[in-house]
């Protein structure tokens, strides 16, 4: 039985990154955005799994960018997949572990994890299991490092924290070509279609060959 602590939505990082007030956060956050959901334009999928979904903010993005898409997302907080339902009537959400998803294999055209693989001490387990249930892309963003961590340490954030400016909750620390050679290790049945982000993101298309 799992043993951790659900926050309410509102209390959770995602949710506060998402409705922050800070102009500049805000507009990273919209370059972020514009990078993530041209390269999902591009892809056009009918189907998309939103893996570890927080409160539904990418999820709405992805339905307004993609109209007509079947989207079905998951996260382990029961708060956060409240929130995102309400916020996305049109999709489903559920309660699971990524390191359990419950669908069969190659049910998504396009699985995406953003802001999720960073937190685990097994990421390589979690983007397995994206990579199970996707038939044909997978897209994911982590923080780019050193910059993520650098970013935070201009403005005088998470100064305690080691490595200095990263967020306390982050276990692993990509830079953009580490990246890339994690998941062309994790994921041989898949090749890198676009590495690139927008700072202090990095993201990775992958498509099943």
């Amino acid at each position: 039985m799992s043993t951790a602590v659900h926050p309410s939505a509102q209390d959770t990082s995602n949710y506060i990154k998402h409705t922050s007030g800070n102009p500049i956060q805000r507009k990273l956050i919209e370059r972020f955005h514009a990078t993530l959901l041209g390269k999902i334009g591009e892809a056009n999928p009918s189907s998309f799994l939103d893996a570890g979904c927080g409160e539904g903010f990418v999820a709405d993005l992805i339905q307004k960018k993609v109209p007509g898409i079947k989207l079905t997302g998951f996260d382990f907080n029961p708060s956060s997949v409240e929130m995102a339902q309400k916020m996305n009537p049109n999709a489903e959400f559920l309660t699971a572990s990524i390191f359990d998803i419950p669908f069969p294999e190659k049910t998504f055209e396009m699985v995406g994890c953003f802001e999720v693989l960073e937190h685990q001490t097994d990421p390589g387990a979690a983007l397995r299991e994206l990579a199970r249930v996707s038939s044909n892309y997978v897209i994911i963003s982590v923080p780019h490092e050193p910059y993520f961590c650098m970013s935070n340490v201009a403005r005088l954030k998470n100064m305690d924290i080691r490595p200095r400016g990263s967020d306390p909750d982050h276990k692993q620390f990509w830079s953009r070509a580490k990246l890339g050679e994690f998941v062309t290790a994790t994921c041989p049945e898949y090749r890198i279609e676009w590495l690139g982000g927008s700072f202090p993101w990095s993201i990775c298309l992958l498509k099943r060959t």
